[in-house]
């Protein structure tokens, strides 16, 4: 018997790209639960796929308030109510595309005992090496933008049971408190497309690169590496080669080869060295 997997969806103005995500979504999810802000045309046709049981507009919902990843609580309660309380719930964005089988990677996670799943997000972006280039919305945008940067590991994935729940007013936290943080041991991977031409700029007005500016002054829409922990920039040539859920190793090579693909994020340990540095300090 399949798995229960539901799709929970916040999007914001992504309607050069959103049909190709939908029509990914689509392939694996019969209930996909949406809050969206668009006012660009994403709305219309994320609301013309069958799988889409749910959607409100953050407007509707949550009125002249900022909104943050906790708002999530509202679909995870609104799905809980519609739907059995079993299974697993995935995480879907606006500009991301799964790679791996997102209700095989649930069913594994299920068998395992983990509750969540962290996901490896290969990040794509239009590269220096390609000024000048011209995307063409008439095409696919995953056959045009072709350079990727393996990113940070992501939780895209967590067990559906009674009593999880979010904070609404929190963001940088996207799986839901009740949780325990036991993690499958494998790193499945989905396309994450950051930059992908001067369109996705139009409608965006929070947009992380909008005030970036080339050499020219101009909004900077061509990158060297997309995020400063990246160590490797790929040219996807119709293969994830050691990515690939037919290729990747055990979890233990998988872990061990992490230092190839990303640096050191030293930020994370301040805190500690910190109350390390306070201690000697009380001892001297």
């Amino acid at each position: 018997m399949t798995i229960q997997n539901i799709g929970i969806m916040m999007t914001y103005n992504e309607v050069d790209i959103i049909t190709e995500v939908m029509d990914g979504v689509s392939k694996y999810f019969d209930k996909v639960f949406v809050l969206d802000g668009s006012n660009d045309g994403t709305t219309e046709i994320i609301q013309s796929y069958p799988c889409v049981v749910y959607l409100i507009h953050d407007k509707d919902l949550y009125p002249k308030r900022k909104i943050h990843d906790g708002v999530r609580q509202f679909l995870l309660e609104k799905a809980q109510e519609m739907y059995p309380i079993e299974g697993w719930f995935t995480l879907l964005h606006g500009d991301e595309i799964f790679v791996d089988d997102p209700n095989k990677i649930a069913e594994k996670a299920e068998k395992s005992g983990a509750e969540i799943v962290n996901w490896h997000p290969l990040n794509f972006f239009l590269h220096t090496s390609e000024k000048g280039k011209v995307i063409d919305l008439s095409k696919p945008i995953q056959d045009q933008v072709l350079h990727y940067s393996p990113g940070g590991l992501e939780v895209r994935q967590f067990k559906n049971k009674k009593n999880i729940y979010y904070n609404i007013n929190k963001t940088g936290r996207v799986h839901p408190y009740g949780i325990k943080e036991k993690p499958l041991l494998d790193y499945p991977i989905l396309k994450h497309y950051v930059i992908r031409g001067p369109q996705q700029f139009e409608n965006k007005e929070k947009l992380w690169t909008k005030h970036i500016k080339d050499e020219q002054g101009q909004k900077k829409i061509f990158y060297d590496q997309i995020n400063r922990f990246s160590k490797q920039v790929r040219v996807y040539d119709g293969s994830f080669n050691e990515f690939e859920p037919s290729n990747r190793p055990s979890f233990f090579i998988q872990y061990l080869n992490w230092h190839k693909y990303r640096k050191v994020d030293w930020g994370i340990l301040k805190p500690i060295l910190r109350l390390f540095s306070k201690g000697k300090s009380r001892k001297g």
